[in-house]
């Protein structure tokens, strides 16, 4: 497995709020250190549990591909106004966390993966809860989870 050198930071994103705070520092720590940004986004499989042709499951994903680098595409935007930075983009199938996570693990320690939690108090989301529960022993890279309420001003005391 090839390895990779620079440092990278991955931001999950969704369609929630608290992803911008997630994007905020990711954008901070990238400025601070000179690194690279990674937006990643995960869609579900529509064909669970369907008896669906692999034709229609390809057209159905295909769908879900061009709304997700619809928001890859805003948030870049973002990225590149604040810090010059090109960032890449990554989609994966949640339900395939494992290629996730070996994506991640070319990366190794020259990664950090930031997700930010929910702003309403109860469980984290169902990306954190995998992470930790089921992969932590698997991913070999830094798992950094930013409070979904932070301020602007209290993100830039982080860093």
């Amino acid at each position: 497995m090839k390895k990779f050198n620079n440092r990278n930071y991955f931001v999950v994103i969704d369609q929630s709020e608290e992803m911008w705070t997630a994007v905020k520092f990711a954008v901070r720590r990238a400025k601070v250190t000179k690194s690279s940004i990674t937006t990643v986004s995960f869609i579900q499989s529509v064909s669970e549990g369907m008896m669906l042709t692999s034709l229609t499951e390809k057209i159905l994903d295909k769908d879900q591909i061009e709304t997700e680098k619809l928001k890859h595409k805003e948030v870049q935007s973002f990225i590149f106004e604040k810090t010059k930075i090109k960032a890449k983009s990554e989609i994966f199938k949640f339900n395939e966390i494992d290629e996730f996570v070996n994506f991640l693990n070319k990366y190794s320690s020259n990664s950090t993966i930031i997700l930010a939690t929910s702003k309403d108090i109860g469980k984290p989301g169902p990306l954190i809860d995998k992470l930790i529960y089921e992969k932590s022993s698997s991913l070999h890279c830094p798992l950094v989870i930013i409070n979904g309420n932070l301020e602007d001003k209290e993100i830039e005391k982080i860093i």
